[in-house]
């Protein structure tokens, strides 16, 4: 059975910016035995050349590949047309959906994106031959949710291991099943490891730099580099996380743990634990999104630190703009799998913290008795950091308080940002 499968390729109509394009590769019913295809067509820009095309797919750049392929049978047929029109690249398909659609975007000179065409297929999951002893449990959310709640309880229960060093910011799964996607990706000389230079450069390792043409011109070379060899590292990666878990669960005194548990980012990690571990599970978390924004301004003024990605703008308003999107990543996250993730509000957690966790100890087919939820609530309440992390006064005080603290200057730009989000997530809009 082929790991990979083209269903659908299709050729965006022309538009303004544009002469003409076309996606070469992949054809519609390709089956290939590995995780990366070849993507390659050709585009002519009216009054510049584009210098690139990206591959993108949920609101994420997967790839970028220069136009920098020789198509003097393109040239022949557009007058004018420059001898360089063509691109060629493999793209990895590990951390896209299963069954997956990317778009192929031209990159004009002054930035502007114009969809060529898209990529749609299936991929089988990669099939590790490793038996895990533990199973993820995944706290998938943003920053300032109360996720470092939610890790403190959860890590109170003696089948759930988590390291607890406050706030619960170890994540050796992440880096793990990070380096798997990273490692197994095919090359790109311009942004990562270069077949004459990764030697010298003892700060990364990147993608396989021999992962591309001419090396995959023979199937056999390209099937090991594209299956047997992730196969392989992933049963690595899944055995490394085993060995710390199982490790900080024998220093913990937790002998019958089932879970190991972690924060994760609504990203492309999620898919690849889902994918690796069958029987993952996953919580959901989520805030109203104005009291998210609230509470990181808050607590960066607190700290006299600019954090939780607000370094990175510079303006209030750029940043709740970066908020919104993630939010609909989060959003989309769960949308992809709800049927077998459980959704937990920060509301219900913090105001209903033993109902809530009877709930999602239920979820997680663990011992949800009064005894060990009183014990669990109790040990999460009494931790030492818990004042620290406060930014309200009170657990009411956290909620709803975009109505007294949100700025007034932010308020239209967090409608806009936040449009239809909210009412999806269970949240009114006023």
């Amino acid at each position: 059975m082929p790991l990979l499968e083209i269903t659908d390729v299709s050729q965006a109509p022309p538009v303004e910016g544009l002469v003409a394009s076309y996606v070469d590769s992949p054809a519609p019913g390709t089956r290939l035995d590995r995780t990366a295809l070849e993507v390659s067509g050709w585009v002519l820009g009216t009054h510049s050349q584009p210098q690139e095309v990206e591959i993108a797919a949920g609101g994420e750049v997967v790839r970028r590949i220069s136009v920098a392929v020789s198509r003097p049978d393109v040239a022949a047929l557009h007058t004018g047309a420059p001898e360089v029109s063509g691109f060629w690249s493999l793209v990895g398909t590990l951390g896209l959906e299963r069954r997956f659609s990317v778009s192929i975007r031209a990159v004009l000179g002054d930035g502007d994106l114009i969809e060529i065409g898209s990529v749609s297929g299936t991929r089988a999951p990669l099939a590790s031959p490793y038996e895990p002893r533990l199973q993820p449990l995944l706290v998938t959310s943003l920053g300032r949710t109360g996720t470092t709640l939610l890790m403190n309880l959860l890590s109170a229960h003696p089948a759930i291991v988590a390291h607890r060093a406050y706030p619960f910011e170890i994540f050796p799964a992440r880096y793990w099943l990070h380096l798997l996607r990273v490692l197994v990706e095919p090359a790109d000389h311009r942004r990562s490891s270069h077949p004459s230079t990764f030697a010298e450069d003892i700060w990364s390792v990147g993608y396989n730099p021999f992962h591309t043409s001419p090396v995959i011109h023979a199937s056999e070379l390209a099937d090991l580099l594209g299956r047997t060899y992730p196969e392989r590292l992933a049963a690595f990666c899944q055995r490394s996380i085993d060995d710390f878990y199982a490790t900080v669960a024998a220093l913990q005194g937790q002998p019958s743990a089932r879970y190991f548990a972690e924060k994760f980012q609504p990203d492309a990690l999620p898919r690849i634990a889902w994918e690796l571990y069958p029987e993952t599970k996953e919580i959901v978390l989520v805030r109203d999104v104005r009291d998210l924004i609230c509470s990181v301004l808050a607590f960066n003024g607190k700290r006299g630190t600019v954090d939780f990605g607000r370094e990175a703008f510079k303006s209030d308003g750029e940043y709740v703009r970066y908020v919104g999107r993630r939010a609909r990543q989060l959003l989309d996250a769960w949308k992809s799998r709800r049927e077998r993730s459980e959704l937990v509000r920060y509301e219900e957690l913090a105001m209903e913290p033993r109902a809530t966790l009877e709930r999602i100890l239920e979820y997680l087919e663990l011992d949800c008795g009064s005894t060990i939820v009183d014990r669990m609530v109790r040990a999460a309440l009494d931790h030492p950091g818990v004042q620290a992390h406060r930014t309200s006064p009170t657990v009411e005080d956290s909620i709803g308080r975009w109505r007294r603290d949100l700025p007034a200057t932010l308020r239209p730009v967090v409608e806009e940002s936040l449009d239809g989000v909210l009412t999806e997530l269970g949240y009114t809009a006023r």
